[in-house]
């Protein structure tokens, strides 16, 4: 039987996705991963996110070295690969380019993205990332899907700390991808006393605890102002981020 996320991958789309990650599963080192799966994806396939989209795939790589070698590996004949960046995208914060792959005619968004110290945060220890194993059928076709994943815990630490973030919540952006991606995880996990002990201790690999305890806080008190009025702050939450 297939993973219920996958109903959540809409129905025309699903083949191909499964094609892609089945080759993304191919090209990854499994012993020292030269990339990873961060975004929306690794949140959709542990469960936190239960919407259709149309998702993308987003590959945090090692280093620019190892992200040209992915480029220039050899991949299955019938993979199209369309770049819509001529170079490297460097911004203050990452370094991007973006591509579409589709093995017939539907599409995905493959994006590569470079930031080391990212890379550094969600690999330090490969305990910390999530391995996803997974056998599934579709259409008569077997796919073996193997994956190092970023774990949903440390995607919405680094949410919670980046200056995106920060700009929608001072201005009211009520349809964040990122902040809803935070309260989804948070409102699964926010009795989970595991969840709050591991947030704390992972976000000090990326700013002072204090600051991280202050911009989550200010982030869950700003939910009614942006449409999320049951979220609420639970009591383990209160005391673990000094709510008053």
């Amino acid at each position: 039987m297939n993973p219920k996320w996958l109903d959540f991958v809409d129905e025309r789309r699903r083949f191909s996705l499964l094609q892609i990650l089945g080759e993304i599963s191919r090209l990854q080192k499994k012993l020292l991963p030269d990339f990873i799966i961060i975004g929306a994806l690794p949140l959709l396939m542990h469960d936190y996110l239960r919407y259709t989209a149309l998702w993308d795939v987003d590959l945090l790589f090692r280093s620019e070295a190892k992200l040209k070698e992915f480029v220039n590996s050899s991949k299955s004949e019938n993979l199209k690969i369309v770049d819509y960046d001529d170079e490297l995208m460097v911004s203050a914060h990452i370094t991007s380019f973006h591509s579409a792959w589709a093995f017939a005619k539907t599409w995905f968004n493959v994006d590569y993205i470079l930031c080391d110290y990212l890379f550094r945060f969600y690999t330090e220890d490969i305990t910390n990332l999530m391995s996803y194993e997974q056998p599934m059928k579709l259409h008569e076709t077997d796919f073996e899907i193997s994956l190092y994943l970023a774990h949903p815990w440390d995607i919405i630490v680094s949410k919670i700390v980046s200056p995106r973030t920060e700009r929608d919540i001072s201005l009211g952006v009520d349809t964040s991808i990122d902040v809803r991606h935070i309260y989804a995880v948070y409102n699964k996990e926010k009795n989970n006393l595991d969840f709050w002990q591991r947030i704390i201790t992972r976000a000090q690999f990326l700013c002072e605890e204090r600051a991280f305890k202050a911009r989550f806080l200010e982030l869950l008190r700003a939910a009614p102002a942006l449409g999320y009025d049951d979220l609420g702050i639970s009591p383990i939450g209160q005391q673990t981020l000094g709510a008053s």
